[in-house]
C-alpha cells in the first residue's frame, strides 16, 4: 500500500495525464467525425497532403492520448504529442506572421500550446506515476 502522499501524488498525476490527453482526444475524436471539416481547415492552413496528414493525425491524437490517460508508455506518447504540437504552433499559429488584427487570437493559441508543451515535456521527464497500466 501507497504512503497517504504518495497516493495523493498518484491520483494527481492520474488528474493531469488525463487533462492534458484529453485536449489531443477530443481533438481527434472531433476530426474523425467532421472529416470533411478537417480536411478543408488543413488544407485553408497550408497543410501538405492532406489524405495522409489528416488520417495520420486522427491517429495520433486518439492513440497518443489514450496512452497517455491509461499511463501505457506515457513518456513516449506524450514526447510524440509535444512534437506534434510544437510543429503545429510553428505552421498553424504563428501569429507573428499573420496581420496585426489577428495577431491576439491566435497569440492566446500559441500560449496555451506552449503550456500543452510543457505538461508533456514534464510528463516525459517524470512518468506517468504509479496509477498506471504497467505491462
Amino acid at each position: 500500500m501507497l504512503p497517504l502522499d504518495d497516493l495523493i501524488a498518484g491520483w494527481l498525476m492520474l488528474a493531469a495525464r488525463v487533462a492534458i490527453a484529453s485536449v489531443f482526444l477530443v481533438s481527434g475524436l472531433h476530426k474523425a467525425i467532421w472529416f470533411k471539416k478537417a480536411a478543408a481547415e488543413f488544407r485553408l492552413d497550408g497543410i501538405p497532403a492532406v489524405w495522409l496528414t489528416l488520417p495520420g493525425t486522427v491517429v495520433l491524437h486518439l492513440s497518443a492520448s489514450a496512452c497517455v490517460i491509461i499511463g501505457y508508455q506515457t513518456r513516449l506518447a506524450a514526447l510524440a504529442l509535444a512534437l506534434f504540437t510544437v510543429v503545429a504552433t510553428l505552421k498553424v499559429h504563428a501569429y507573428w506572421r499573420l496581420p496585426e488584427a489577428q495577431q491576439l487570437g491566435r497569440s492566446r493559441i500559441t500560449m496555451a500550446n506552449l503550456a500543452i508543451i510543457g505538461g508533456l515535456l514534464l510528463l516525459v521527464a517524470v512518468g506517468p506515476g504509479p496509477l498506471a497500466l504497467q505491462i
